[in-house]
This record gives structure tokens, C-alpha cells and sequence, in this order.
């Protein structure tokens, strides 16, 4: 289980690792991360905490909608600027 999980934030990390364009519309990240998911449920202790829902919609409708549109952009310089401004409030 935890494999999956670990394949599975690299595969939504694949478009922020490298500086080049990201292809959205020939991707497979959506086929690859439904193959891992009856491991996850399978082997799970608990549900994951609400914030997890929320992110995982959150990215799934980014990635469908890019894919919709064909996009086709550089995302590491997005993420890269995002990280460096990011403040924590507690």
C-alpha cells in the first residue's frame, strides 16, 4: 500500500520535475493512478482525513481540464515559484 501511495504523489509530481513543457493532452496520469487505487483501498486502515478528498478533486479537476483543453505548458516554474513564496500560518 504504501508503494502505491509513493508511485502515486510521483506520478501527480511528473508535470512539476522537469523544465519543459508538460503535455496534458497525451497524458496517462488518470489511467495510471485508477491502476493503483484497489491496492490502496484494499490494504487501508482508515479513510484519509478530509483535506485529502479535497486536494485529490482538486488536482483530478485541474488534470481534466488541462487535458480538455490540450494543454501543453512548462509547470516546474509555477510550482518552483508557488514553494518559494509560500508562508506558513499556523
Amino acid at each position: 500500500m504504501e508503494k502505491s501511495h509513493v508511485e502515486a504523489v510521483l506520478i501527480l509530481g511528473e508535470p512539476f520535475s522537469k523544465h519543459e513543457p508538460f503535455n496534458f493532452s497525451t497524458q496517462d496520469t488518470t489511467r495510471r493512478i485508477h491502476n493503483l487505487i484497489p491496492t490502496m483501498l484494499k490494504h487501508r486502515l482508515t479513510a484519509p482525513p478530509e483535506e485529502s478528498y479535497s486536494l485529490h478533486r482538486k488536482l483530478s479537476g485541474s488534470f481534466l481540464l488541462c487535458s480538455k483543453l490540450g494543454a501543453n505548458f512548462e509547470c516546474k516554474d509555477l510550482f518552483d515559484d508557488i514553494w518559494e513564496n509560500y508562508t506558513c500560518s499556523e
